[in-house]
């Protein structure tokens, strides 16, 4: 019975090699482990997001308008809000 199960399980996958840069295969690791979730894991999720036939645009498309980059006073400011009015393509 137990070998009908794995012979089940492995027909169903595949296995994928790739060669990373050290920089990126270090970032892998400690992105999968703030996320919890093994290397291949989170791999699979990343490819299974970039192959979703919705557009980026309409899955975030909710999302617009969400964050207020009015200028405020340097004690306010949000460390992040300078780099994001910086790549911001509205400029």
């Amino acid at each position: 019975m137990l070998s009908c199960i794995m012979y089940s399980y492995f027909m169903n996958t595949a296995t994928l090699t790739i060669r990373l840069p050290l920089a990126q295969r270090e970032a892998l690791k400690r992105t999968a482990k703030a996320l919890k979730k093994s290397e291949s894991e989170y791999i699979r999720d990343l490819v299974a997001r970039d192959l979703d036939e919705i557009p980026f645009g309409e899955r975030v498309g909710h999302l617009a308008g969400c964050l207020s980059s009015a200028k405020v006073s340097s004690a306010q400011a949000n460390p992040f809000r300078e780099r994001i009015r910086a790549n911001n393509w509205r400029k």
